[in-house]
């Protein structure tokens, strides 16, 4: 097997779970066999927030059916079964399970459209189906990817016996897949379905103090940074410049790797219509999408780069050094973090939905949007995160917290 493809699948393929990943599997399977003794549809949602292991026990679930597909004595038997996920990258991950293991296939994880078209072209229905960062699924038609319909959960459903689907509101990053509380009742109101909770943090391995702190930062909320005896070796730095931030991310991806800079949307082209991210000394290109089979954050070059929510979603990071770009904003009345959506560059987050339509509801969703994506990025690093930001007044109250 390639060097690369098993890099790639560390961080998903895993063993290690803890008792209650270990149950939580186990009640999984138990609603998956008994769903399948009927002609209904049924839906298991795993919610739980970023880093509490929802793509890892996603991972071993689907493997752990797919390998008793031949076993006459299982209650798996002859399934027919698929994997999706409406992120290119993560996609590029999953498929390398199809070259790992002999019983699964790289054409068994496809985009949510590409299944969708194909079922109904064959008139076909599967199975179960399993969908990571389901928070991603489009809410509205989207001709340009040949989707038609309204919902790519709903038609997902109509088409799968048992869909077992990961969700994360906070994880909601643009208009055409707004997901919240409401909109997924609608969805599952006439389907059986049964909520698995994740609430243990895997990823980031902090002390409850500094994941507090980080929980609430995620959400605009300031206070003071814990001190560096209280990080109990979490590595919580803010910076005042972001050439200075960067240099110490390379001296800590030189030790362990896995140390990248990361943000958002927010800063402009320059003369040369180039993109890149600049801030004092700092300028650094954004990522680009490569359809290589190295996965962006895996990639040694990609330490020159500036990843988004389009590479890092999904995936660990052993150091994050968060950019916060000129869309976010100090406000000194409320001491927190605010949006400024007119300094958004990429405007196709806030395209029209049809479930967006109050004018609260609207500047509303453009605030969660990009703190969404500010909490997506935040929690990446599993052993630190370094912060800077572009605005002036914001930048200096994080230095003052940081004292």
């Amino acid at each position: 097997m390639k060097e690369s493809i098993q890099d790639n699948l560390d961080p998903f393929d895993r063993e290690d779970f803890s008792p209650e990943q270990v149950e939580t599997i186990h009640e999984l399977k138990d609603y998956i066999s008994s769903s399948l003794k009927d002609d209904e549809h049924h839906v298991a949602v795993i919610e739980g927030s970023a880093g509490t292991g929802k793509s890892v026990l996603l991972t071993k679930l689907f493997k752990d059916i797919r390998a008793e597909k031949k076993n006459k004595n299982s209650a798996f038997y002859g399934l027919n079964t698929a994997f999706s996920v409406n992120h290119p990258e993560l996609l590029k991950v999953y498929a390398d399970m199809g070259a790992k293991y002999p019983f699964i296939l790289k054409k068994d994880y496809q985009r949510p459209t590409s299944i969708i078209n194909r079922l109904d072209k064959e008139q076909k229905q599967l199975d179960v189906l399993f969908i990571d960062e389901g928070h991603l699924l489009l809410t509205k038609s989207e001709p340009y990817v040949k989707f038609f319909q309204d919902n790519q959960l709903t038609e997902l459903i109509r088409l799968s016996k048992v869909v077992v689907v990961v969700f994360d509101f906070a994880q909601v990053i643009q208009s055409k897949m707004f997901w919240n509380q409401k909109l997924l009742d609608q969805v599952l109101k006439n389907v059986d379905h049964k909520i698995f909770p994740l609430d243990f943090q895997y990823r980031m391995q902090a002390n409850p103090k500094v994941r507090k702190w980080i929980d609430n930062f995620a959400e605009g909320k300031l206070a003071p940074l814990p001190k560096k005896s209280e990080q109990a070796g979490y590595d919580l730095r803010v910076f005042d410049r972001a050439a200075d931030m960067f240099a110490d991310l390379k001296k800590v991806d030189q030790k362990m790797g896995m140390a990248r800079v990361v943000s958002t949307t927010g800063f402009s082209h320059d003369e040369s219509d180039e993109h890149h991210v600049v801030m004092d000394d700092f300028d650094q290109p954004w990522d680009e999408y490569d359809p290589q089979e190295l996965t962006w954050a895996k990639r040694p070059e990609s330490v020159n780069e500036v990843g988004s929510i389009y590479t890092v979603q999904g995936f660990d990071l052993n150091l994050v050094g968060l950019i916060l770009s000129p869309a976010y904003e100090y406000d000194e009345e409320n001491d927190r973090i605010v949006v400024n959506p007119d300094k958004v560059i990429h405007r196709e987050i806030y395209k029209k939905s049809p479930h967006l339509t109050d004018s609260k509801d609207i500047e509303k969703a453009k605030q969660d949007f990009m703190m969404h994506a500010l909490n997506v990025l935040a929690k990446r690093g599993r052993y630190g995160l370094y912060i800077t930001a572009a605005d002036d007044r914001l930048r200096k109250r994080l230095l003052e917290l940081a004292k």
